[in-house]
């Protein structure tokens, strides 16, 4: 492994070999995933943060539920295209957070290689990701003349405010996200994801318990952003500060955060901001087939990508650590997916549309067929998560943002097709990921020997 300075690569001192585990003071160097005690620590801080994704994931199956059988199909449907607006903003802020991990992951290695980066001028993640929450919330606002009516309807057109506050607030939790996971703040980054899925089921429930009103229930889904950053924040405020000062240019943070951020704009088509570009093929006064086709995208993607978004940063931070296990590590993470998707598909086709009818009622109308289809595409989508992350730990930001634009507009171009809207979405959310994937895969292929060729 090695670090950069001024561009080129230079080789480790022999304690970065051992860097960042979770539990353990964070201003020292530790080991890495390998045997005995330190495999154990750096597996427990996989456990956790998978175990606080199962946390959110539930809360967010809850809050589907719940909404989905008090309001109806209908209702549903104008909350879905607000809750998916406020998380395409949200997915293209993970890239944010995403430069973030690799900022504050290199900021470490430097630390710790020398005092050279211990003097060097610092920029302040805190600082950079406040200035960006005003300019998001300011985009969120002026965009909102052109898809808030459209999508919402005139009538409820001002949830857009909502989006632009959650957005802006979400901008500081990504900000934060990404510093948790560089320096291996483990604990922190799956108190983060935990606290705010439990407070948004409780927020959710609460307000249907007593009114049915899209502004309230706006107000609960934002409200957990800056409820678990805070709490978050006091429990280790000192090293949280300290391990937000970057050495990294303004100017190269700006950009590489551009970068990501158009990356995660793909990204967010194909996940959070789906429903919202269905919600254009739909129209605005179909909300209740709507309803149904986005209930079923988010429920059958969220076994898969659920635990593969909160594990990105992770998987950035340990492929920029141990660059040499990377191609291993993508080829037994891509078999994982398969075997999954294979149980799952099996399992939605002898019992999915049952099960579907049971749990949300009569008004879900759609077939075994396009569920197994849906969940297929959503392990496509979880492939492309896993190959950007490799991409994007190796600094080919270019790579990275290629794949997933490339993605994203094959999906679009292919919700024109005259079909039937069901069958569109599962197609359209199939092949754009398998071009993508392609992308990635063949790209990491062709810089592999430049990126692995020893240090001169």
């Amino acid at each position: 492994m090695g670090c950069r300075r001024g561009g080129a690569v230079h080789p480790a001192t022999p304690s970065l070999e051992f860097l960042i585990t979770a539990y353990e003071p964070l201003d020292e160097p530790l080991p890495e995933i390998r045997s005995g005690a330190e495999g154990r620590s750096a597996r427990s801080s996989v456990a956790l943060i998978l175990g606080a994704t199962v946390i959110a994931g539930v809360a967010g199956y809850v809050v589907t539920w719940r909404v989905y059988t008090t309001v109806g199909a209908a209702g549903y449907g104008v909350f879905s295209v607000f809750w998916s607006a406020l998380f395409l903003v949200v997915g293209i802020l993970f890239g944010l957070q995403q430069e973030s991990t690799r900022a504050t992951a290199q900021t470490q290695v430097a630390r710790a290689a020398g005092p050279a980066a211990a003097s060097a001028r610092t920029v302040s993640m805190w600082a950079f990701a406040g200035v960006t929450a005003l300019v998001v919330a300011a985009v969120v606002m002026v965009t909102s003349l052109l898809w808030a009516a459209p999508s919402l309807g005139a009538e409820h057109q001002g949830l857009a405010w909502f989006v632009a506050v959650g957005a802006a607030l979400n901008c500081l939790v990504a900000g934060a996200s990404g510093v948790m996971a560089g320096a291996g703040m483990w604990r922190q980054l799956a108190a983060i994801v935990a606290i705010d899925g439990i407070l948004r089921v409780l927020g959710v429930v609460t307000v249907l318990s007593f009114s049915h009103d899209l502004v309230l229930l706006a107000v609960a889904v934002i409200l957990p952003f800056p409820l678990s950053l805070a709490i978050v924040f006091l429990s280790a405020p000192r090293a949280l500060v300290r391990n937000a000062r970057l050495t990294i240019g303004v100017p190269a943070l700006i950009a590489n955060t551009g970068r990501t951020m158009l990356a995660a704009s793909a990204t967010a088509v194909l996940i959070n901001g789906f429903p919202l570009v269905l919600s254009f093929f739909a129209g605005s006064d179909n909300h209740a087939q709507l309803g149904s086709l986005v209930l079923a995208v988010t429920l059958t993607r969220a076994p898969i990508l659920v635990p593969l978004t909160a594990l990105s940063s992770m998987l950035v931070s340990r492929f920029s650590h141990q660059p040499e296990q990377v191609g291993r590590t993508v080829a037994l993470l891509l078999a994982g997916i398969a075997v999954v998707i294979l149980v799952l598909c099996g399992a939605a086709w002898l019992w999915g549309e049952p099960v579907m009818h049971l749990v949300f009622g009569a008004e879900f109308d759609l077939g075994a067929g396009v569920l197994v289809a849906l969940i297929a595409s959503s392990g496509l989508i979880g492939a492309l998560f896993v190959s950007g992350s490799a991409v994007l730990a190796r600094d080919a930001h270019g790579l990275y943002a290629t794949g997933w634009v490339v993605a994203s507009v094959v999906t679009l171009v292919l919700l024109f097709l005259p079909v039937e809207l069901p069958t569109r979405a599962a197609l359209a959310l199939a092949a754009g990921p398998a071009v993508g994937l392609v992308v990635h895969l063949i790209g990491m292929r062709v810089r592999a020997p430049r990126a692995e060729a020893p240090a001169s």
